[in-house]
């Protein structure tokens, strides 16, 4: 089951598993990344280049979404998303956009479900977004991912 309210995406698969190491949130996260440039590959885009600056932004804000979609049950729209206005002064960029997802399901489950999305489509294929940073934590048997996108 696919639930797309507003911008973000939740995707709901089987039963949860046991908290992952680092090395295999690392490894979700660069499959993100991987399945994402594959897409774009497809449709004639340059790939995303993985930098500090997205992901700066992407890493300490997974926890706050898994949180507030947990513990204060914000539901899913725009209140969930970082104000781009930030991320775009503290990296200089001139433009930047973000993809939010949660569901117990694989990177490319969550990849396939931003690609039904419209908004989050045009995102991952956005000429003009050249960067990314991607940051995923597992809490309560689900990913939650962060995915920033900016042009510098």
């Amino acid at each position: 089951m696919l639930l797309a309210l507003g911008p973000a995406v939740m995707v709901s698969a089987p039963a949860a598993q046991a908290a992952p190491s680092a090395a295999t949130v690392a490894r979700y996260e660069a499959r993100v990344i991987a399945r994402m440039n594959y897409i774009r590959h497809l449709y004639g885009r340059a790939g995303l280049s993985t930098r500090w600056c997205p992901d700066h932004y992407a890493e300490p804000y997974a926890p706050v979404l898994a949180h507030k979609i947990l513990v204060h049950r914000v539901p899913w729209d725009m209140r969930l998303h970082q104000d781009m206005r930030m991320i775009l002064r503290g990296c200089r960029a001139t433009v930047a956009a973000e993809n939010l997802a949660a569901g117990n399901a694989t990177a490319d489950q969550i990849v396939a479900a931003w690609m039904r999305s419209r908004s989050h489509r045009d995102n991952i294929l956005d000429r003009r977004l050249n960067r990314v940073g991607v940051a995923a934590v597992y809490r309560s048997g689900r990913w939650f991912v962060v995915a920033d996108f900016t042009r510098q």
